[in-house]
């Protein structure tokens, strides 16, 4: 097994995971604070409360969007944004798990050397490992689970950091 194919099955497993489990754990409604007014500003596609979340806005039009296609009912329009914010929690833990198996390598053998396959499979552990935690986090649950725009800001973060690396 490479490299490579230790860190797409591990990805795979921390989203697999994640999501499920954000998935059976979101709100189906609006929850307390600023959700209610973000989700009706993505389905209307309002401007929020300063400083205003304009990315956040536009993408979830589009997972408001796909909630009008499937259902009548409004609740599950609060509940497309809830979702929303699980798949980019679920993939900023894949990148946390990412971000682990990149520096372990580095440590192991350098950025240029192969990797063996029972370094692989310790460097997919600590991938996994990471990637749930960083999933698990209570703060990090908490924003997954409600239309926030703390999800999406944990996401573009680990994106970035991943990107560095």
């Amino acid at each position: 097994m490479t490299f490579k194919k230790a860190t797409n099955i591990t990805g795979i497993i921390v989203f697999a995971i994640s999501m499920t489990v954000y998935f059976f754990s979101s709100y189906r409604t609006g929850s307390l604070w600023d959700c209610g007014e973000f989700i009706l500003g993505a389905y209307k596609l309002q401007v929020v409360h300063p400083p205003g979340a304009s990315l956040y806005v536009l993408i979830g039009s589009l997972f408001t969007w796909v909630a009008d296609l499937v259902s009548d009912n409004p609740a599950d329009i609060a509940f497309s944004i809830n979702l929303m914010s699980s798949l980019f929690s679920a993939l900023a833990a894949v990148f946390m798990g990412w971000i682990t198996m990149i520096f372990g390598k580095i440590a192991l053998v350098g950025r240029e050397e192969e990797t063996s396959i029972g370094q692989n499979v310790a460097l997919g552990f600590a991938g996994l490992v990471t990637g749930l935690t960083a999933a698990f986090l209570s703060s990090v649950w908490f924003s997954a689970v409600e239309g926030e725009v703390y999800a999406m800001s944990t996401f573009f973060n680990a994106l970035t950091i991943w990107s560095a690396v």
